[in-house]
């Protein structure tokens, strides 16, 4: 049985146990239709990687971000005069997947910030 199916059927068994008033079927059902999400919800790709090295914003709070030479990201955030840290772990350098992973979705796609050296946009 695919996916599809699946959803079918529990959609199915919700109705006749909401008609029921079975609130313990109701919870069960619906915690299988949440558990049949989780999977594609992992799948997801993630936002494409900049190619370039330099500085970006986030879309939603224009958080600074530096892609290095490296492909290494660092948040370039500043509380009480030091750098402040947003990545897990407490690690100042990440990967791509990590950035993705921290920021949330409405934080993608980066802008890429025009500095006035010459490499940019």
């Amino acid at each position: 049985m695919n996916i599809f199916q699946q959803r079918e059927q529990i959609l199915a068994d919700l109705i006749e146990a909401y008609r029921e008033h079975d609130e313990e079927k109701t919870d069960n059902l619906l915690d299988q239709l949440a558990d049949l999400d989780k999977p594609a919800e992992q799948e997801k790709p993630l936002p494409e990687e900049p190619k370039e090295y330099g500085f970006y914003v986030t879309a939603n709070n224009d958080r600074l971000l530096l892609k290095d030479i490296d492909n290494y990201w660092s948040a370039r955030t500043y509380d009480n005069d030091s750098v402040s840290n947003v990545w897990k772990n407490g690690i100042n350098y990440v990967k791509w997947q990590t950035v993705c992973e921290t920021l949330p979705p409405e934080a993608f796609p980066l802008k890429r910030l025009n500095t006035g050296d010459g490499d940019d946009d």
